[in-house]
C-alpha cells in the first residue's frame, strides 16, 4: 500500500478494510475515506475494480452531500442503498460514519457490492420459473436508486454535481438572472460541492462570471444559513 498523508485517527481502520474485503469476496469494494481531504479522500481500498477507483481518488458527489447535509449529522451511517454510476452499473452500498472524540465526522468506511451477478441470477431464476404473464418480473427500480459518481477524476465529481443542479434549473447557468444564480449556489452548497478545491473557479466558468462574483453569492448563502 503506497504511503499516504491521512488523519492518524483513521489508521486503525486500514486493517479492517482489508479484513472485510477478504471475508466478503472480490465483488465487494471496501474503502476508507478521510473527510479532511475530499479531493483525494480514499486512503485505503480493496477490490477497487468494482468502481475503478484507487488510493487518492476523490469523494463521490453523494459523499460530499452526506458530509454537508444536516440530515446525516447525527446518524451512524447509510446502509443498503442502491447506487448507479455514470456507466449504469448498479451497486448495493453502505457507508459507516467514523467520528472522533468530539463526535466530529472524520471518515467514511464504505462497502459497495456489485449486484450485477446477483441481479442476472435473480432474473434467470424468475424467468425460468415463469408460468404466468401477470407475474411481476424483478425490477430494481422498485427501490430508489442514488446516482453516484464513483470516479478517479476530481473534475468529473464536480461535473456530476453541476449536472444534477442543471437538470433542476433546466437552463444554462450563464443565462440565469442573479437571483437564479444564487439559487444554484445554494443548491451546490447544500450538496457539498464547495468542499472541493477548484469548485468556485469551475462554476464561475459555467456562469461566465468572475470567481469573486461566485464567492459573493456563496458568502450571502452562508450568511443566510447562519441567520445573519
Amino acid at each position: 500500500m503506497p504511503e499516504i498523508k491521512m488523519n492518524p485517527k483513521l489508521k486503525p481502520y486500514i486493517p479492517i478494510v482489508k479484513g472485510i474485503a477478504l471475508a466478503l469476496g472480490r465483488d465487494y469494494e471496501v474503502n476508507l475515506h478521510d473527510l479532511s481531504i475530499p479531493e483525494h479522500s480514499i486512503v485505503a481500498i480493496e477490490n477497487g475494480h468494482v468502481t475503478g477507483r484507487k488510493i487518492g481518488s476523490p469523494m463521490t458527489d453523494f459523499g460530499l452531500y452526506m458530509m454537508k447535509a444536516d440530515e446525516y449529522r447525527h446518524k451512524d451511517g447509510v446502509f443498503d442503498y442502491l447506487a448507479q454510476n455514470s456507466s449504469g452499473s448498479k451497486m448495493k452500498c453502505s457507508c459507516i460514519f467514523i467520528r472522533d472524540e468530539q463526535e466530529k465526522m472524520i471518515g467514511f468506511l464504505c462497502i459497495n457490492y456489485d449486484i450485477s451477478k446477483a441481479e442476472a441470477a435473480h432474473e434467470f431464476i424468475e424467468n425460468f420459473l415463469h408460468t404466468d404473464d401477470n407475474v411481476r418480473q424483478y425490477n430494481t427500480d422498485r427501490t430508489a436508486i442514488v446516482t453516484e459518481g464513483f470516479s478517479n477524476d476530481l473534475s468529473e465529481v464536480m461535473q456530476n454535481s453541476l449536472s444534477e443542479v442543471r437538470k433542476k434549473i433546466a437552463k444554462p447557468f450563464e443565462y440565469l438572472a442573479r437571483e437564479e444564480k444564487e439559487v444554484v449556489v445554494k443548491e451546490l452548497n447544500d450538496r457539498g460541492y464547495f468542499l472541493l478545491k477548484g469548485a468556485v473557479e469551475l462554476l464561475a466558468g459555467e456562469m461566465k462570471v468572475t470567481k469573486y462574483t461566485v464567492y459573493s453569492y456563496l458568502r450571502k448563502v452562508q450568511d443566510e444559513e447562519k441567520g445573519l
